[in-house]
């Protein structure tokens, strides 16, 4: 998934808006269409959640529980664990407040916008116990350090080319240390829309944001992100 992520921000960053516009006219077409059929499935298996029918409910977790780990995942920086307990977390307040639920947005607008307070309340917790906490950070960081060694060098065969295993992992690296330089709102509209694909509209429903605030928020992580990362588009 680390380097699928490189890759998609990579391309995001050198490619000019030109040529991402080629096909975003039919990528839209396929998914207002697809989003239109989802929806009308996910009318009946809300109605039927919230009459009580927990199969129902079980189905929007299978159906959605994908997207919503990467989302996770990528929102807490990569740690496997915590976004597994993050989504399931959401999905847990979403079926606590599902009889709130009026259909106003759709549901999968509705619950990613659970998903995405649900992460940005535990960046936040983490955040103010790690400043009480920090010496513990050294520690664990030394130890991570080790483990990360041992685990690189476990299987020589792991890697047909070690020089590029070496510069995914570093851009990597340094993606993650540029989105975590990003403010809390442009951080959370880049990855929703470079490494996941939404559309602004979708952005702005699971936001409660203007299009256009979306995309100011969009165009000032794009280029912050191109300058933190502007050595990798040297040839």
């Amino acid at each position: 998934m680390t380097s699928e992520i490189s890759m998609t921000v990579g391309d995001w960053l050198l490619h000019g808006n030109a040529e991402r516009a080629v096909n975003r006219k039919e990528r839209n077409s396929k998914a207002k269409r697809e989003e239109f059929s989802m929806s009308l499935k996910d009318v009946e298996l809300v109605a039927r959640a919230q009459d009580g029918d927990q199969t129902a409910f079980e189905v929007l977790v299978r159906q959605y529980q994908g997207k919503a780990y990467a989302i996770a995942y990528n929102m807490c920086s990569g740690d496997s664990e915590e976004a597994r307990e993050l989504t399931q977390e959401a999905f847990l307040r979403a079926f606590r407040s599902l009889k709130n639920f009026r259909g106003k947005s759709s549901f999968y607008t509705w619950f990613y916008r659970i998903l995405i307070n649900t992460c940005l309340d535990s960046r936040r917790r983490r955040s103010k116990w790690e400043g009480i906490f920090s010496f513990w950070r050294r520690d664990k960081g030394e130890k991570a350090s080790s483990d990360e060694m041992n685990a690189e060098y476990r299987d020589p065969k792991e890697y047909s080319n070690p020089m590029a295993a070496l510069n995914n992992k570093q851009l990597a690296q340094e993606i993650r240390q540029a989105l975590a330089s990003l403010p809390e709102k442009q951080r959370v509209v880049f990855q929703m829309k470079v490494i996941h694909g939404m559309r602004i509209r979708e952005i702005a429903e699971i936001m409660g944001s203007a299009e256009g605030t979306v995309k100011s928020h969009l165009f000032r992580a794009t280029h912050f992100m191109r300058q933190a990362l502007q050595e990798w588009a040297q040839p």
